[in-house]
């Protein structure tokens, strides 16, 4: 735009005679024009945005109860495993208790041999605390049992 008011000015001045200021100015108005055109083909462009986190391209971060009372960094949309020993005929079960909504996203648990993953997929950034206490299935722990705890830092 720049070139073309500098080559305007210098044809009104009379120094670069050599494009005819007409031609210029139409030159000029059609390149203005050229993006104005109106998408004849019917279409419309629709955005769709995403409602959690995408996957992420990395490996999940697997924890067990060794990792009981630490810290753990998943990126965001990555998932985390965490695997706590149940054996399938206890009366016995690790229950979750107070997860933290907004960084973390619980999957259903999934069953595997002597142990029960948990799935949780970093939705948001920032610091989490996953708890799980040791009790009857039919019912939460009245004392103090096993317990354990997960911080988990989302970035």
């Amino acid at each position: 735009m720049r070139k073309v008011l500098l080559a305007a000015r210098a044809d009104a001045t009379g120094a670069g005679r050599s494009v005819p200021r007409g031609l210029l100015v139409l030159a000029t108005l059609a390149g203005l024009l050229a993006g104005c055109g109106d998408d004849s083909s019917g279409t419309s462009t629709t955005i769709e945005l995403p409602t959690t986190a995408p996957a992420a391209a990395v490996s999940p971060v697997e924890v067990d109860q060794t990792f009981n009372g630490g810290t753990v960094g998943v990126e965001l949309g990555q998932l985390l495993l965490v695997r706590l020993p149940q054996k399938p005929d206890d009366t016995e079960q690790w229950i979750p208790v107070n997860i933290e909504e907004g960084v973390l996203s619980a999957e259903p648990p999934q069953s595997e041999g002597d142990s029960t993953v948990w799935p949780f997929r970093g939705i948001g950034p920032g610091m989490a605390t996953i708890q799980f206490v040791f009790g009857p299935a039919s019912q939460p722990p009245i004392e103090p049992g096993p317990q354990f705890i997960l911080s988990v830092q989302v970035a």
